[in-house]
């Protein structure tokens, strides 16, 4: 019958077609542009990962309870661990191989305390709280035990390890803990310097605070202003520079906070960074709505959300074993408040 003869050529020009399409998409050795991208549906998760230098987000919720009934603490790395501290619930650690987070039943003085700081040191985990202090623990996670000695002020900001001594910031100066004494000790401060952050850069510790950015030759305890310009947030550091975290400004400095020069293009007017990470060449900033990404040679900051549920303040970041690891639960922009303790 003709019809049916007429249905068969068709059908064979489709598969024809089909197979020439699919040989072009195979074959086509164009390289991935950040425009080219297309854009994945946003899901509402906690925690995102990034496996190409933050192009692109992956949600890696799976195993820990809901964004609405989670608050987050912070994230901790180590060679070949990952954890994350809820501020209201439990311990969780992350298995790459099942590609999810377990949970650690954790003390219930600790969460009461607020946690928020979280560090691995030395096969221990250590906790900074709002109203505890320091917590560690040696069995991962099942058992915690305060260590305060020495501290003026239990309201833990951050904690570094720099030079294998660990540094805690308080709402009262920067401290190092003396493992021989087993008590903390004060490297810089008094009742009314908030210390928010501390980096380690070519042989010196930077602090942000309340009051400016500081900096002394690592043991010397030779503190000096180098940063008058108000408040800073936080501070970081990679291989080439010193990045501060004012309030409404992000700054950058090439020759040791000598001096320092706005990097704000591109991110939100008025808005402050909570964090930055260097990978490769890539510049990473978390931001009141999502990430931001550079080129370290580039002007402008731009956004970097493919992936991210709109306007989650990305409050934590981390780079695990070259994975870029963020997280965050807050949806709404600032509106004049902060989320600091």
């Amino acid at each position: 019958m003709p019809w049916v003869a007429a249905i068969r050529h068709l059908a064979i020009v489709v598969l024809i077609t089909l197979n020439f399409c699919s040989g072009q998409t195979q074959n086509n050795t164009k390289p991935v542009l950040d425009n080219d991208i297309s854009l994945i549906n946003h899901s509402d998760g906690i925690v995102y990962f990034s496996y190409d230098n933050g192009l692109t987000w992956e949600n890696k919720s799976t195993g820990l309870p809901s964004a609405a009934n989670i608050g987050l603490g912070g994230i901790a790395v180590s060679e070949n661990k990952l954890a994350l501290l809820s501020k209201d619930s439990e311990l969780y650690f992350f298995n790459i191989r099942e590609d999810r987070w377990f949970n650690i039943p954790t003390d219930k003085q600790l969460i009461e305390s607020n946690p928020g700081a979280l560090l691995f040191f030395k096969d221990h985990i250590y906790a900074g709280t709002q109203f505890g202090g320091v917590f560690y623990s040696k069995d991962k996670g099942k058992n915690w035990t305060k260590i305060n000695i020495g501290l003026n002020n239990l309201t833990i900001r951050k904690f570094a390890e720099i030079e294998n001594k660990i540094y805690a910031a308080t709402n009262s100066g920067l401290y190092s803990y003396n493992d021989l004494l087993n008590k903390w000790e004060l490297e810089y401060g008094n009742t009314t310097l908030q210390v928010n952050g501390i980096t380690a850069f070519d042989g010196s510790i930077y602090i942000a605070t309340s009051q400016g950015a500081f900096v002394s030759p690592i043991g010397k305890k030779d503190w000096k202003k180098i940063f008058s310009n108000g408040a800073l947030h936080n501070i970081s550091s990679d291989d080439k520079a010193l990045y501060a975290m004012a309030y409404n400004e992000l700054f950058s400095s090439y020759d040791k906070g000598i001096t320092w020069r706005n990097i704000q293009s591109g991110l939100p007017a008025q808005l402050y960074t909570f964090n930055m990470v260097k990978i490769g060449n890539t510049l990473l900033a978390g931001q009141w709505d999502g990430i931001y990404r550079k080129e370290r040679q580039a002007e402008n900051w731009r956004f970097s959300g493919n992936g991210l549920p709109e306007k989650l303040a990305i409050t934590n970041m981390q780079v695990y074993d070259k994975i870029i690891v963020v997280s965050g639960n807050e949806r709404k922009l600032r509106t004049g408040m902060t989320t600091d303790k």
